[in-house]
């Protein structure tokens, strides 16, 4: 059985049921898209509409209440009013429901002392029965593995990474946007006021969880700030956990106060609390798909120091800026080696031969290949990065994208060859095209496992942390 088995029924429901639906505006209204979800992401249990009028939906008969569904109900999905949900906790429970979702605000987040008594109110009547809560507040679970979503177009098949995050929006940003950059996820869980299932029970859940590989967490506010500690502590001993921190600034803790109705705490405290937990701190959504897709893609190098290949003096300039102020070494290519890189060369004239390798015009050749698999084969790096910037040819405003994956596949095939540890950044987005260019050159260093950045100062802090990741558990 997967992870904490007090949990297990929220990640893995048999049966769903869905409060709150409509006929008269389907496309417009939350509930529906729940059941879309579910559909197309190919939940294979029963799926039961609720609604007082009852009626039929995408050809599934509307049920008036949850006590009138025929069979067993493990979960339910809240996307009714504030005022109503306390009768449906009670018909709930004597349902035998495991877990109830709210989408529903309206609660504590609110500051009123209605909204908290509302919230205190069904949490009482859900621990009379065992009935677990998600929220309220929050778009709730994706559990690729069963079928459970909250939006229709997440990928089906699952992966290593669980993400919880006390954000809906963030939520379905970031599941939608790490998707694109090749992360696939055992469970995501966005868990909003957390008046019952909190950040910390998910934690103990994803640190057991045999799917989950890999933890991210975006995290507003705390219940138990000494417990989280301990927990976030046995969490990073036991696998990657990366952390992105909201309301770490004066006014983004007003937000987080009004957001989810939580104090966000010092964030003094807070780096503290992450540096003595192992945990990798991040600083936005894109930092932290950044370096998912450097554990899941790149092999762990032996050591800092790399090897570039470029094209175009400026841009190798400020590339090495950018690595070496990250503290990754760019050692001088020994004459021999560049000797043989330069008889790849129909001609040397602009190019630089030393470390980055300035390919200048020979770029767009074939020699592409042979340079990279020396530079692969040499000892002295301990991994490569590609440099593929598609703004920098003076024929086009960007390059097709036939010409950019062409350059591609030679790198490509250089790392195929040898396997050293080998990473990719794409920019110079100058054009609409350029940028369906970089997703198709993107998907090409997906299918072959190499991490894809879309700068070098992307490339750079991903490197960097995930290098000290791993120097921290060699000791």
């Amino acid at each position: 059985m997967a992870g904490n088995a007090n949990l297990d029924f929220i990640f893995h429901p048999k049966s769903v049921a869905i409060a709150g639906v409509s006929t008269n505006r389907p496309y417009e209204d939350i509930a529906e898209t729940y059941l879309r979800a579910l559909i197309e992401c190919g939940f294979s249990g029963p799926i039961y509409p609720i609604n007082p009028k009852g009626g039929e939906i995408r050809g599934l008969k509307i049920y008036p209440n949850v006590k009138d569904i025929p069979d067993s109900l493990d979960y339910v999905i809240c996307c009714i009013p504030a005022p109503s949900v306390p009768q449906l906790i009670k018909d709930c429970t004597t349902k035998g429901v495991k877990a109830v979702q709210f989408f529903t605000s309206g609660f504590s987040e609110t500051g009123t002392e209605e909204g908290k008594r509302l919230e205190a109110e069904i949490c009482d009547l859900a621990r009379q029965s065992g009935t677990r809560l998600i929220g309220p507040n929050c778009m709730g679970v994706y559990s690729p593995k069963v079928g459970l979503s909250f939006a229709p177009d997440y990928p089906r098949e699952s992966g290593a990474v669980g993400f919880i995050c006390q954000s809906g929006s963030n939520a379905i940003y970031f599941t939608r946007y790490a998707a694109q950059r090749g992360v696939r996820f055992s469970k995501v869980v966005s868990f909003g006021n957390a008046a019952d299932v909190n950040e910390n029970e998910l934690l103990e859940y994803l640190t057991a969880d045999p799917e989950t590989e890999i933890i991210a967490a975006y995290i507003e506010g705390l219940k138990d700030g000494r417990h989280f500690s301990k927990v976030l502590k046995k969490a990073s001993a036991a696998k990657p956990v990366i952390v992105l921190k909201g309301g770490s600034t004066e006014a983004g803790a007003r937000a987080v106060a009004s957001h989810i109705g939580a104090l966000a705490g010092s964030s003094n405290i807070w780096d503290g609390l992450l540096r003595q937990t192992g945990v990798i701190p991040v600083a936005n959504l894109e930092e932290l798909a950044d370096i998912l897709v450097t554990f899941l893609y790149l092999p762990v190098p032996k050591g800092r120091r790399l090897g570039a290949i470029d094209v175009g003096g400026g841009a190798a300039v400020v590339a090495t800026d950018v690595y070496a102020s990250a503290g990754l070494n760019l050692p001088p290519l020994p004459q021999e080696l560049r000797k043989r890189l330069r008889g790849f060369l129909n001609t040397d004239a602009g190019t630089g031969l030393s470390n980055p390798v300035d390919l200048a015009a020979q770029f767009y050749t074939p020699a592409v290949y042979s340079v990279a698999k020396a530079m692969a084969d040499y000892d002295g790096v301990d991994m490569l990065i590609f440099h593929l910037p598609l703004g920098i040819n003076p024929p086009f405003p960007s390059f097709p994208k036939e010409f950019a994956i062409a350059i591609l596949n030679n790198a490509v095939r250089a790392y195929s060859d040898n396997g050293k540890p080998m990473a990719v950044v794409i920019d110079q987005f100058t054009t609409s095209e350029s940028w369906e260019t970089a997703i198709a050159c993107q998907q090409k260093c997906q299918q072959a496992a190499i991490p894809v950045y879309f700068s070098a100062h992307s490339a750079a802090r991903a490197l960097d942390r995930f290098l000290r990741y791993h120097e921290r558990k060699r000791g």
